[in-house]
């Protein structure tokens, strides 16, 4: 069984703004939550009324293994806040595939995270896929974003700015 709420993976903040950092310098180090230097901030998260923010990092923190024993394919980490708000969170900093890749990331991870908590106690799910290189997506993803939802229950946003 999967902690996906492991604390020793995990950070609070409260700051109204801060990002969400995935170091490239050193791959095996998991996400981390920054609000001082926002050049390193993969994805930007506004909290206006300053609530108290879990970030629980699962990529290079909590192990997810396949029945043959190869790690899993996890997504970066999870916000979540108000004891039922609930955001997945995949960093990119690559500028192929990095939809589909990202999608799928969420995707596997979203089914792995359901197989063992019950997504309907969240009253709001949601899934950021947030491009360091690509922070403004100048492409409409409706369908992409529909049949995500229909799947996952979740709904998919691609942007680097989150709002709480």
């Amino acid at each position: 069984m999967t902690d996906f709420f492991k604390s020793t993976c995990q950070t609070k903040t409260n700051a109204a703004l801060f990002g969400i950092c995935d170091d490239n310098n050193q791959p095996e180090a998991p996400a981390y939550l920054n609000d001082t230097d926002s050049n390193t901030w993969s994805a930007e998260v506004r909290n206006d009324q300053k609530i108290e923010v879990t970030f629980t990092a699962i990529d290079n923190c909590i192990p997810i293994f396949r029945a043959n024993g190869e790690m899993e394919s996890r997504i970066d980490g999870l916000l979540t806040y108000n004891s039922n708000r609930l955001i997945f969170v995949e960093l990119k900093i690559v500028r192929e595939r990095w939809i589909p890749d990202g999608i799928e990331q969420l995707e596997n991870t979203i089914e792995l995270f359901s197989a063992q908590n019950d997504l309907s106690s969240y009253k709001k799910r949601r899934a950021f896929l947030a491009n360091k290189k690509h922070p403004r997506f100048k492409f409409s993803h409706k369908e992409t974003m529909q049949a995500f939802k229909n799947k996952t229950g979740v709904r998919l946003i691609i942007t680097a700015k989150i709002k709480l």
